[in-house]
């Protein structure tokens, strides 16, 4: 048994890794400069929680593990270097247990955390007794925790922030779309394309790659020379892992997977398969994971009809509520690929019904860098109302001139507005909501709590204005 102690333990990263190393005998503490629910979970299974950083934390303790945001001058970080104790990231412990048993690791810039959660719930609901780390910033129906270590294979989504991902040397892999994020680490398309690269060349199997995405295929055109063994899924008829037949019945997407010849050369017929979360990037999702899967000796038909149940994860496309006639959906998408992929969905489950948008854009540098594509992402919504920026680790004073309104003077075609602050961004949609409408939160901040609050209005008696 190690003693570890965990700095920033209060956000879904750090406390999923303190969940494994309790399941593992370990003791655990932890500290951040707030406490929240995940934090309260924690403490109920045995975890020593501090608020605010000290050295004297690391009194009784064997090894620190630290988050990203974490500065080397951090006094915690200081007092560990001076008693020689183990310094560890997520990355460190990401490698260990990679290597440990076999691993699904699940990479991409959107899509990872869902098609993570798919592939836990089904070793979940087989009886694998797997291990899983799906950082939802939430539950994920049909799991226990979004974390835990359990004696069958290791299920993880494997972040790219700070090249985190580069820790993993996993059995397989699926990469579902590498795109240009997290602008603050990348500075190019190509700096993101070449650490995905890496990532590649270090999975010990087979990386199942989405052929509907090209910046994966631009990796997989790097790497594949070098001899890893790749397997594409996707709606052409060249990919290994082929979806057809596609239709939509109320709630439902009705559809077949074609897979490819098993090892002596055999082939399926297509496998009938449905799923009630929408939109063409889950049917992705969706054969991303069985595909993963199924290099794990998990029988295809057996995951999809798993998959049938499954209900998504916190925070993507999330259903809210209804109130007064509208319905509220929450989504974490905060890049252009993510708010195009969430809005097709909607589109598609909700028809002609007006799709009113509250955005809050995620990080200064995030803005300034992909602001013709963010603004171009909305086509599909009716109305858009955009909130000031989140900063998360940035300060507004670095980024003159990016703001609400930066964006929304890119935006054509939409009706859209910058909305100032969150009480305010309340305010301003309860004013132009109206029965019928579907209401989208979206962003990787605490931008839901404007649906949060509209929706509460309305449940207490406000009135939605008639169109």
């Amino acid at each position: 048994m190690t003693r570890y102690h965990i700095v920033g333990i209060a956000g879904a990263g750090m406390s999923a890794i303190a969940h494994l190393l309790l399941d593992q005998g370990h003791q655990v503490s932890g500290c951040d400069m707030q406490e929240n629910a995940l934090t309260a979970e924690l403490a109920a299974r045995g975890a020593r929680i501090e608020r605010g950083h000290s050295a004297d934390h690391l009194q009784a303790v064997d090894s620190l593990v630290i988050s990203s945001a974490v500065r080397p001058d951090h006094p915690e970080i200081r007092s560990a270097r001076k008693r020689s104790m183990p310094v560890l990231k997520r990355g460190d412990l990401w490698r260990l247990w990679s290597e440990s048993k076999p691993t699904l690791a699940i990479a991409g810039t959107h899509g990872k955390t869902t098609t993570t959660a798919m592939a836990a719930l089904v070793l979940w609901r087989l009886g694998q007794d797997p291990a899983f780390i799906v950082p939802a910033g939430g539950p994920v129906p049909g799991l226990p925790r979004f974390a835990r270590w359990g004696a069958g294979p290791f299920v993880i989504e494997a972040d790219e922030y700070d090249r985190l991902l580069l820790g993993l040397v996993p059995e397989v892999a699926v990469i579902t779309s590498v795109d240009w994020d997290h602008v603050d680490i990348y500075p190019s398309r190509a700096d993101v394309e070449t650490t995905f690269a890496q990532f590649a060349r270090q999975v010990r199997g087979t990386i199942i790659a989405c052929d509907e995405d090209e910046g994966v295929r631009r990796v997989r055109a790097t790497v594949e020379p070098a001899g890893a063994r790749w397997q594409s899924y996707g709606f052409r008829d060249n990919v290994d892992w082929r979806i057809a037949d596609i239709t939509t019945e109320g709630a439902w997407t009705h559809w077949t997977l074609q897979g490819p010849p098993d090892a002596q050369g055999a082939t399926t017929g297509a496998l009938r398969a449905r799923l009630q979360v929408p939109g063409r990037h889950n049917l992705l999702n969706a054969s991303g994971a069985v595909a993963g899967l199924a290099q794990l000796g998990v029988r295809p038909e057996a995951a999809l009809e798993v998959l049938a149940d499954f209900q998504g994860a916190a925070r993507r496309f999330e259903w809210k509520g209804d109130a007064a006639g509208v319905t509220f959906v929450d989504d974490y998408a905060h890049n252009p690929a993510k708010v195009a992929a969430t809005l097709a969905a909607a589109r598609a489950r909700y028809g002609s019904r007006r799709l009113v948008v509250y955005f809050q854009p995620h990080t200064f540098s995030r803005t300034a860098a992909l602001l013709g594509p963010l603004a171009e992402a909305f086509d599909e919504a009716d109305v858009v109302l955009v909130g000031d920026v989140y900063p998360s680790r940035e300060h507004a004073e670095d980024f003159p001139g990016v703001d609400a309104r930066l964006l929304v003077e890119r935006m054509e075609g939409t009706a859209s507005e910058a909305v100032g602050d969150l009480r305010a961004a309340a305010a301003r949609l309860l004013d132009r909501v109206r029965p019928g409408d579907v209401v989208l939160t979206l962003g990787a901040g605490d931008g839901y709590k404007v649906g949060d609050e509209v929706r509460r209005h309305l449940s207490a008696g406000a009135v939605a204005h008639e169109p």
